[in-house]
């Protein structure tokens, strides 16, 4: 796959800047907890997310495990 470099604002169509699922992090988003496989270092978004601990993710281990980000209020 060839690199591209993008400045400014990036949007996809389908609502998810994505990697290479095993190697490169993308970031995600979606209602309820990630379940994901996604590249280690991966963010994920939880649009329905209601406290400061399942709001944002970040995956630990390149598979399907995420962690929970604690945001501000």
């Amino acid at each position: 796959m060839a690199k591209t470099n993008f400045s400014g604002p990036v949007v996809s169509d389908n609502g998810f800047l994505t990697g290479n699922a095993t190697t490169s992090p993308g970031i995600y988003s979606g209602a309820g907890a990630p379940t994901i496989s996604a590249a280690k270092g991966s963010l994920y978004l939880r649009t329905d997310g209601t406290t400061t601990n399942d709001r944002a993710y970040i995956n630990t281990n390149g598979s399907t495990t995420w962690t929970s980000i604690t945001t501000a209020a």
